[in-house]
């Protein structure tokens, strides 16, 4: 190829921006189309941002673990080469509803290849002195972190434009082809044209590809996150224990991710206080914590939970990155997605 290979990536979250940062250092011509001015996809933003293994067990889906401690190697890569990102709490505590739950847990982890701790009752309450009772085991996972999902979509889409990729901001209405291969697509009404073509837009990919006459395995699944105000410090790490999941804030505050009630919509504020309560129980707190928001993120699921990642259909051109949890498999698939779009 005597020029360089123009490619368009459609999506600004978080794995559109790390595909178009890698494709960038590789040596694409990169154009990133996203929602709008400032804004990311809301699978982005309503991501809890927990970088790490232990909150999941390693029996549930042996394959997808392993594909989760990969692609965590991923981000020691990243820091390395894209410099500091935006880390908010390092360390994960969790525990089971027994002891021998816990052990069980622990041994778990360890032989699926877990880089994690054992620690008691005395280490857990001085790591984290609120909690109103303690556990006499726990397990400690010092590599886990939690970072702000959209600070880190934006550092990937800065440092792209730095190596020269464009950023533009609307809605992509579908896939252009010409003589039987992708050609670009159109952009409110704006034909935009490249080489290739990556759809990196979590469930958007769905109806995008179907106008190219390609059929995405891809369902949507909603998950809550609740925000809490609540001093800083009063949770120093991330906390995965008595159905809840819990992190620091950015700046103040504090997080929970929670499963979609099985009432729907209709749930929501129900679940919502009966979270609160459950937290101020956690924390010892002399009162319940107040709501700042309440969101409902559409996680984009493959119907046999592998990622897409490369070319999708029989059409020349055209490829996807698209899969759960994305701010984990971002830095990943954004590498092994790069190496497919400039093989083909």
């Amino acid at each position: 190829m005597t020029h360089k290979c123009k490619v368009l990536v459609v999506g600004g979250g978080v794995m559109g921006a790390s595909v178009a940062w890698h494709l960038t250092q590789a040596g694409a011509a990169v154009t990133l189309i996203d929602q709008g001015p400032g804004s990311t996809p809301g699978v982005t933003a309503a991501s809890f941002g927990w970088v790490g293994a232990s909150a999941s067990t390693p029996s549930d889906d042996p394959d997808a673990f392993a594909l989760r401690l990969h692609a965590l190697e991923e981000f020691k890569r990243l820091e390395q080469t894209l410099g500091a990102f935006p880390v908010t709490v390092r360390g994960a505590l969790s525990w089971g509803a027994t002891t021998d739950e816990t052990a069980a847990l622990i041994a778990e982890h360890l032989a699926a290849g877990s880089r994690i701790e054992s620690v008691s009752a005395a280490q857990v309450r001085q790591k984290e002195p609120s909690l109103a009772v303690v556990p006499d085991l726990a397990m400690w996972a010092p590599d886990d972190f939690a970072l702000e999902p959209v600070d880190l979509a934006r550092c990937f889409i800065q440092a792209a434009q730095a190596g020269g990729a464009t950023v533009l901001s609307g809605t992509v209405q579908r896939v252009l082809l010409e003589g039987g291969r992708v050609s670009g697509v159109e952009l409110q009404e704006q034909d935009i044209h490249a080489d290739k073509v990556v759809l990196a837009n979590a469930y958007g990919a769905l109806a995008l590809a179907a106008s190219a006459g390609v059929a995405l395995p891809i369902e949507q699944q909603p998950a809550v996150l609740l925000r809490l105000d609540a001093e800083r410090n009063l949770v120093r790490h991330l906390l995965c224990a008595q159905d809840l999941e819990l992190r620091p804030g950015k700046g103040r505050g504090l997080m929970s991710a929670l499963d979609y009630p099985l009432e729907g919509e209709a749930g929501l504020q129900s679940l919502a206080e009966q979270t609160c309560q459950s937290i101020a129980q956690l924390l010892q707190l002399p009162s319940v914590p107040p709501v700042l928001s309440l969101e409902v993120g559409q996680r984009p699921m493959t119907r046999n939970k592998q990622p897409l990642c490369g070319p999708i259909g029989t059409l020349d051109g055209l490829f996807a990155a698209v899969a759960h949890p994305g701010v984990i498999l971002a830095p990943l698939l954004g590498r092994l997605c790069t190496q497919e779009v400039l093989a083909a």
